[in-house]
């Protein structure tokens, strides 16, 4: 399983490796893990309405050839990631890995 993780220069290098380890966890804990070819983890700075920045966070996973896209958003990078764990989880253990888009704002 590879899991490549991306953010632009406002992402921390911590961030990064929070979200590579928290997936990684996360996909070797469901059952049929064996079928996750890949992940990748996209960590983006977005502008809230009104007074600031939220961090987004995309998790695409590509289980036995199909994709399952996780698309989340936090005050800040940890929130974003953990909200997109949850969802994984969630997904994931609900439809034994025949995963379709889930989406989630705040």
């Amino acid at each position: 399983m590879r899991i490549q993780v991306l953010g632009d220069d406002t992402i921390s290098q911590q961030a990064r490796t929070y979200a590579e380890y928290r997936v990684f966890a996360a996909l070797t804990q469901l059952a049929g893990a064996e079928q996750v070819q890949d992940a990748h983890v996209v960590l983006r700075r977005a502008t809230r309405s009104g007074d600031g920045e939220d961090v987004t966070c995309i998790v695409t996973v590509t289980v036995a050839g199909s994709n399952m896209r996780v698309r989340t958003t936090g005050d800040h990078p940890y929130a974003a990631i953990n909200r997109a764990i949850e969802r994984l989880r969630s997904g994931g253990a609900a439809d034994g890995l025949e995963w379709s888009v889930v989406e989630s704002g705040r």
